[in-house]
């Protein structure tokens, strides 16, 4: 899933255009980050300095980020650099002490050699999905997207979603319509509803606490700010 706006906003990243682009991209890839390293054995604490890792080695590296298929995509960059940085935790205290995104250029912090992961594709996939029901709820009415929330989020039925939002069981409808056709029309993979329904459930489910939110945030925001003096200094 290469959408347009996943290809705009690496685009932001790399021009330095939109003070708001790391908060994006942020928001959008730290929770699959974070929930990658849990899965591949990491307690919470060391999956969020991976995603300090993670961070800083796209805050660095994105002069890079020119979108060429040619070049391969950025998921799988991303996916190893991730993969590498769990490795590290596997290996000898040296190496463990050794931070990842100072270990070379770009293109030396991911094994290119490796096999893509298919289940990091695959929740990339749902973590890019996300992020577009994000922007689609920005672009409807409170109400309508209330109606779809209740109504393929939370599957109640459309006589409870009516009852509860005051709209009509046709506007229910609509509005379910409404945002799959825009989810669509942004880049979600055109499968038959249902299963772009099942996908979105799948996507918003099982995320870290609100404490864990907390604190990777706060850490990773300082982490970026601190790169930031040397990576001026570093600047032509």
């Amino acid at each position: 899933m290469n959408t347009p706006t996943q290809v705009t906003l690496l685009d932001r990243l790399r021009e330095a255009s939109d003070p708001l682009a790391w908060d994006e991209f942020y928001q959008r890839y730290w929770r699959l980050i974070f929930s990658t390293a849990r899965r591949r054995g990491c307690s919470d604490h060391t999956a969020e300095e991976i995603v300090q890792e993670a961070m800083l080695a796209v805050f660095r590296g994105r002069d890079a980020f020119r979108y060429d298929p040619s070049r391969g995509r950025f998921r799988d960059w991303l996916g190893t650099v991730v993969r590498n940085a769990v490795a590290a935790r596997r290996r000898s205290p040296a190496d463990r002490a050794r931070p990842l995104a100072d270990d070379g250029p770009l293109a030396a912090l991911a094994d290119t050699a490796a096999e893509p992961d298919a289940e990091w594709q695959r929740r990339f996939d749902l973590a890019t999905l996300a992020s577009l029901l994000d922007v689609v709820q920005h672009e409807v009415a409170p109400a309508t997207f209330q109606a779809f929330e209740l109504a393929v989020l939370q599957e109640m039925p459309g006589a409870d979603v009516a009852r509860v939002t005051g709209l009509s069981r046709n506007a229910v409808y609509l509005a379910r319509r409404r945002i799959l056709a825009r989810l669509k029309e942004l880049g979600a993979a055109a499968e038959p509803a249902a299963s772009l329904a099942a996908c979105l459930r799948e996507a918003l489910r099982d995320g870290p606490r609100p404490s864990v939110e907390r604190a990777v945030t706060i850490h990773v925001e300082q982490t970026l700010l601190a790169a930031r003096p040397d990576d001026r200094g570093a600047a032509p």
